[in-house]
């Protein structure tokens, strides 16, 4: 059994089955196998048939496609240490920092 996602129209994911490499061909719609080399896909995912990969929804209006490993990227790279998480309207990445304090 393979994993095939159900494109639509518009390239993008519509359904995620499992199904035998034959019996896809009986079934209406174009699907894509997923592969290591196509990346893993979800359903909201873009399908690029230029260059056979699937693309996660963009969260975040400034990131920008990374058109070497197909990844959305923030404008300003995340600190390699501790917790943080994406602020959109300051444009910068914010520490996630626990309430816990030490007696």
């Amino acid at each position: 059994m393979s994993k095939y996602a159900k494109i639509n129209s518009d390239n993008i994911v519509e359904n995620i089955i499992l199904c035998d490499d034959l019996q896809i061909l009986l079934l209406d719609g174009r699907y894509i196998k997923i592969t290591d080399s196509t990346k893993d896909a979800e359903i909201g995912y873009s399908y690029h048939s230029d260059v056979d990969k699937f693309v996660s929804k963009k969260l975040w209006d400034s990131w920008s496609l990374n058109e070497e490993t197909y990844e959305w990227e923030a404008p300003i790279q995340k600190p390699s240490s501790g917790n943080y998480y994406w602020n959109e309207e300051e444009g910068s990445w914010i520490e996630l920092v626990s309430g816990i304090t030490e007696e």
